[in-house]
C-alpha cells in the first residue's frame, strides 16, 4: 500500500468515527437515552399514615417504600380510619413527584395541600383498597 493510500484510509476511518460519535450523541440527546442512566431526581421525604382500622397497614406500606429506597420519615395513624381509597397528599407542590409516587404506589387519588411549614414532601394515607390488594382486608 502506498503512503498516499494509507493517509486516505486513515482519514476515512477518522471521519467515520467522528460521524459515528456525533450520531450517537444526537441519538442520546433526541431519544432521551441519557436520562435512563443518570438519576436527576432530588431526594424527598414522605410520611405514611394508616387510614384504616387494620393495625400495621402503614408500617407494611413504609417497608415497601423503604425497600424501594424511599426516605420514609414518619409512620403514624391518620386523623380518621375510614379511607376507602388510599390518598397521596402533595405537601410541597411538586406534581412531578406526585405522578411518580402515584404510579409507584398505584394510587389514583392525589390531593394538594401545600404548606410552607410541611416537614415532608408527601403524605401517603393507606386506605382499605391497599388492604384488599394485599389480601389483608375485610371480605
Amino acid at each position: 500500500m502506498t503512503p498516499k493510500r494509507k493517509k486516505r484510509s486513515r482519514a476515512i476511518i477518522v471521519a467515520a468515527l467522528f460521524v459515528a460519535v456525533a450520531a450517537f450523541s444526537l441519538a442520546v440527546r433526541w431519544l432521551g437515552l441519557g436520562t435512563r442512566f443518570v438519576s436527576e431526581e432530588e431526594p424527598f421525604q414522605i410520611e405514611v399514615l394508616n387510614g384504616t382500622k387494620e393495625g400495621g397497614a402503614a408500617m407494611e406500606a413504609a417497608k415497601h417504600l423503604r425497600r424501594r429506597q424511599i426516605d420514609v420519615l414518619v409512620v403514624d395513624n391518620a386523623e380518621r380510619f375510614d379511607f376507602r381509597e388510599s390518598v397521596l397528599v402533595d405537601r410541597k407542590g411538586n406534581p412531578r413527584l406526585m405522578r411518580r409516587l402515584a404510579k409507584m404506589l398505584d394510587c389514583r387519588v392525589i390531593v394538594e395541600q401545600v404548606s410552607p411549614a410541611a416537614l415532608v414532601d408527601a403524605s401517603y394515607i393507606v386506605g382499605y383498597d391497599r388492604l384488599k390488594a394485599s389480601g389483608r382486608g375485610r371480605s
